[in-house]
């Protein structure tokens, strides 16, 4: 950090605690660095007491090395006095980028004037679990006097200027964003507010821009609520805002979507993308966030379609050399692997097969979509997406239970949840965990399905076997998850979680779960990964095991190779 943020003892010690003060009921495992200047450290060292804490000193140690992107810790980059406006040049002219330059007749063109801006953002992809929320608000705290003074410089400005940084959010993580301001940092150190659902049009203008954050969510970028009472969007408010973050930040892969276009409008000095899966199905999903960062010629359809994508896909080294130092550049990724001693995750796939009678159905529902589809490919007639997604949708969900295509079978059936090969195999898993310890010993399970109709019929399987559970899905509201939350971490009788893997997979703290069952595999592995990292994250210190089904024989087998394809891209 810089040595002028630590003019006084005192702003260097609260800093200090917000790292390091925790009330979590697990060990303590959070890393921190603390910079100050040298005849400052006795003072800030001081600061812990008798505190059963091991420290190092290092000195002499250069921040900026350590964090490796300037913009991170630089004070003199927030103030505009930073040479780093010649980031996008110097990447450009880098000799990694030869074979782009030979290529482009235009680029003297392209690149001249304007195009030389310097970034105004980056991306924090920590590995999910690693406390990307915290060290957002760290570095929210450590810029503070760095935002008021770029309010100060940009007064006049038609936008009302803000030295407050916006945080964007899902739904889901709304909540966990004000445990870890209230939970981690001294009262008033860092005050927000919360620009959400229908009181949001009590917040006054006044208590937008003195606030040092403002809490919003995806929803609330467009929503517009009823005409009558018009009720305010960020959009709408006219601010512009020191810094902008945004919680899965993934969440604009869609260059095209509404989402993503609105967010691109939104006045700010700086963005900061947290996310801890940039790379979802495909390369333009890095794309949509070069935009929002101006990391031109990066931010550039042309660049990825005609160069990038064509030549990383058949494995060009030159191109995959150019995108891995661009990613060097603007991201910082440190992964679990390197920073945490965690306990051991092991994951398994569990193959259940069918019986003879559904596999039969299976194989007529598979063939029937084949030769029907495979025809109007070719064929002059119209093709319907529409119904081409729903027999596909049908297919899959036959793989979790029959039920689901019954009009497709002929024969009367008393249907019962224990037609599921799969339901039986996991509810024989959860039978055996909760016959393992007593009361708080007792291992939780969490249940991730894309269906909630299937969890459904998972639930109707635990009520029969004497199993207690509780919900989390994306039509509760935030007070209805919390209060399942609440129960299943705190009740001893209620050791499983059904969960959709949309809103439970994301934000979500389930650290006092061992065992997660994924119940299909999903087009998108990085959605799973985000489920499965809901457990195995920073102050985990239990074994975590991760149960992956998918059907024999079955679209599932084809859908969990083209995972395997997927995870190798995004490495």
């Amino acid at each position: 950090m810089n040595e002028a943020q630590f003019s006084r003892p005192e702003p260097a010690l609260i800093k200090l605690q917000a790292f390091v003060v925790t009330k979590t009921p697990t060990i303590f495992q959070l890393r921190a660095c603390v910079f100050s200047r040298s005849e400052d450290v006795q003072t800030v060292l001081s600061g812990f007491g008798s505190a059963d804490i091991e420290l190092l000193s290092i000195w002499n140690y250069n921040p900026d090395l350590f964090f490796r992107i300037p913009h991170l810790t630089s004070q003199h980059y927030h103030l505009g006095q930073s040479s780093d406006h010649k980031i996008t040049s110097q990447l450009w002219s880098h000799s990694d980028n030869d074979w782009i330059r030979d290529s482009v007749k235009e680029c003297t063109e392209l690149m001249a004037g304007s195009e030389y801006e310097k970034p105004r953002g980056s991306i924090l992809a920590d590995d999910m679990g690693l406390g990307k929320t915290l060290t957002a608000l760290m570095f929210i705290l450590a810029t503070s006097q760095s935002a008021h003074l770029s309010q100060r410089s940009r007064l006049g400005n038609s936008a009302m200027a803000s030295a407050a940084t916006l945080i964007v959010c899902p739904l889901a993580t709304l909540s966990n964003w004000e445990n870890e301001i209230q939970m981690h940092f001294q009262p008033q150190t860092i005050t927000y507010c919360v620009f959400h659902g229908r009181n949001r049009g009590e917040i006054t203008h006044d208590k937008l821009i003195s606030s040092m954050v403002v809490l919003t969510t995806y929803e609330m970028i467009g929503k517009t609520g009823n005409s009558s009472t018009s009720l305010p969007t960020i959009e709408s408010l006219n601010i512009c805002w020191f810094r902008i973050v945004l919680d899965e930040a993934h969440m604009i892969r869609n260059r095209s979507a509404t989402r993503t276009q609105l967010i691109q409008r939104l006045d700010a000095k700086f963005f900061l993308c947290l996310t801890g899966t940039p790379l979802q199905n495909r390369l333009t999903d890095l794309q949509s966030l070069f935009q929002l960062l101006k990391m031109k010629p990066w931010s550039e359809e042309w660049i990825w379609s005609n160069f990038l994508i064509p030549n990383i896909n058949v494995g060009s080294s030159q191109a995959i050399k150019s995108l891995n130092r661009l990613m060097d550049r603007i991201c910082l990724r440190r992964t679990k692997d390197v920073l945490l001693n965690l306990p051991p995750k092991t994951e398994r796939a569990v193959v259940v097969h069918l019986s003879s009678d559904w596999q039969k159905i299976s194989h007529e529902l598979h063939q029937t979509f084949v030769q029907s589809f495979g025809r109007l490919r070719t064929s002059a007639d119209v093709w319907n997406s529409g119904e081409f997604f729903r027999q596909l949708k049908r297919i899959r969900q036959f793989c979790n239970h029959p039920l689901f295509a019954r009009e497709e079978i002929e024969f009367d059936v008393q249907w019962e949840w224990n037609h599921s090969a799969k339901a039986v195999h996991l509810i024989d898993k959860l039978k055996n965990s909760e016959s393992q310890g007593s009361g708080s010993t007792r291992p939780k399970s969490v249940i991730f399905s894309s269906y909630v109709g299937f969890l459904e019929i998972i639930e109707n399987g635990l009520r029969a076997n004497s199993i207690q559970s509780t919900w989390l899905t994306g039509k509760m509201s935030i007070s209805q998850r919390d209060e399942s939350l609440a129960i299943f971490r705190g009740n001893t009788d209620c050791n499983v979680l059904l969960g959709s893997i949309a809103a439970a997979g994301v934000g979500i703290d389930l650290r006092c779960a061992e065992h997660v069952y994924i119940m299909e595999p999903s087009w998108n592995p990085a959605m799973e990964a985000q489920a499965i990292d809901r457990l195995y994250r920073l102050g985990q210190v239990k074994p975590v095991n991760v149960y992956r089904y998918y059907v024999h024989g079955t679209l599932e087998t084809n859908i969990y190779q083209i995972q395997r394809r997927k995870g190798e891209l995004a490495m």
